[in-house]
């Protein structure tokens, strides 16, 4: 496909089609997951289920780190017709994927407890996290490569791979899912262990790409090795912030919830992230079916088919959002009941917390977006700060000041009106940039 002539819907289409699709069958994964647990081992395995959340975080950090920076230099370098410079920008993006890889996974496993406790589990929870952690970090280079991987593929010009290897990994966790915790009855660890076949199936079919003749990825020496390192770094930044950020904000959830909440709330709150990492899955994959059609472009000098595609991208997510809102407004309790096998408790407290928290879904969409949006064009700062603000800044703010007033319902509201605010200010940075990208296009 031609990234530089092909109308823009069409090459929308043809990106954003796989990349939801992808992103629905990611999303498979923590569904899955959390509906078996929830069934099959009950409520405090739901609540495990939000402790050991972050953890696919802190492997998407570093994969987005190296995967999303690499493939914007590679797209950027491709579209000013650069090939071997895109090339080397491939290279550095790989070894440093591979190298801190190499340097988190120890980590990982030799701290995995203190880690868990950190993200909010208690004491009875702690052997339910443990079941199922303790698999995760044993296959978490494949998690982070897996992320790496999709990124470059997908740059590649080859969504349609991403998309096949992402079902294959997820067409195998859900039938683990079932078959590990329910025949073979091994609670949290079946559930872990379905989650990890299904991801490292994914990563071994998105390896094999590199090998076959379609594949326009070649390894060569970078010229100057820590420059490419430097850039691939720069423009990948903001999105491992928005993973960081991730990670941060549901430490402090946890926690606030449990301080408040009670494991009831949690529990409530395990099976809201199941739904939110669906919703912000689907986000990403909005975010990430423009990036190669953008990178190419502002590489060669086409702004006006990058506005274009901001138009109708941004569209695409206020109309998601608009639905997710609505379902959780409208289906609390039947949201609930299709993942646990929930107690009185767990159902009176569910649409207060749902009706809520749902809320926020309307405006986060357009703050995923916009950090991929912003990433592509080279407002690689601008990403950041918002990100920042919306993951750490305004959000731990409200976290820790709204609970004082308004107790468990604080710590909710908390999240609507973070989206919020960092929507308005997304908004109107969008509208400084494309005023400034119309007047350079002239």
């Amino acid at each position: 496909m031609d990234l530089l002539k092909e109308p823009i819907g069409k090459l929308y289409l043809k990106f954003l089609l796989p990349s939801l699709f992808s992103a629905l069958v990611t999303t498979v994964y923590s569904f899955v997951d959390t509906i078996a647990i929830g069934q099959g081992v009950g409520t405090d395995g739901a609540a495990a289920c939000a402790i050991i959340y972050p953890v696919f975080g802190v492997a998407s950090l570093f994969g987005f780190l190296c995967g999303i920076g690499g493939s914007v230099r590679f797209g950027m370098a491709r579209g000013e017709g650069r090939i071997e410079k895109a090339n080397a920008y491939y290279t550095a993006s790989l070894l440093l994927a591979l190298a801190l890889t190499a340097v988190v996974w120890p980590l990982t496993a030799l701290f995995q407890r203190e880690i868990f406790t950190l993200f909010g589990a208690s004491e009875t929870l702690m052997p339910l996290v443990l079941e199922y952690g303790s698999w995760i970090v044993l296959a978490f280079p494949a998690f982070i490569l897996s992320s790496y991987l999709t990124c470059m593929v997908r740059c590649d010009g080859a969504p349609g791979v991403v998309m096949g290897a992402v079902i294959t990994g997820g067409v195998f966790n859900v039938f683990g899912d079932w078959f590990f915790v329910f025949p073979m009855d091994m609670g949290m660890a079946g559930a872990a262990i379905a989650t990890v076949g299904g991801t490292v199936i994914q990563f071994f079919i998105l390896l094999g790409y590199l090998f076959t003749k379609n594949c326009h990825l070649k390894l060569v020496k970078p010229w100057v090795l820590s420059k490419a390192f430097f850039k691939a770094v720069t423009a990948g930044f903001s999105a491992s912030v928005l993973e960081f950020a991730f990670i941060a904000l549901t430490c402090i959830l946890n926690n606030q919830i449990m301080r408040y909440g009670g494991e009831v709330a949690l529990s409530v709150f395990g099976v809201v992230l199941s739904c939110s990492g669906m919703f912000q899955h689907l986000f990403t994959g909005v975010g990430q079916a423009i990036q190669p059609v953008a990178t190419t472009n502002y590489g060669a000098g086409q702004l006006g088919r990058i506005l274009s595609l901001r138009r109708v991208s941004q569209w695409t997510v206020t109309a998601f959002g608009l639905v997710f809102m609505l379902s959780g407004l409208l289906f609390p309790t039947q949201i609930i009941r299709f993942f646990v096998n929930a107690t009185p408790e767990v159902l009176e407290a569910a649409p207060t917390i749902m009706g809520i928290y749902f809320i926020s879904f309307l405006f986060m969409g357009i703050n995923i977006w916009a950090t991929f949006y912003f990433q592509s064009i080279l407002r690689t700062r601008l990403s950041t700060l918002l990100t920042v603000l919306r993951g750490i800044v305004i959000s731990a703010l409200l976290l820790y000041l709204l609970p004082l007033w308004l107790g468990i319902r604080g710590v909710w509201w908390a999240m609507v009106l973070t989206e919020g605010l960092v929507a308005v200010i997304t908004l109107a940075c969008m509208a400084v940039t494309e005023r400034k990208m119309r007047q350079k296009a002239r």
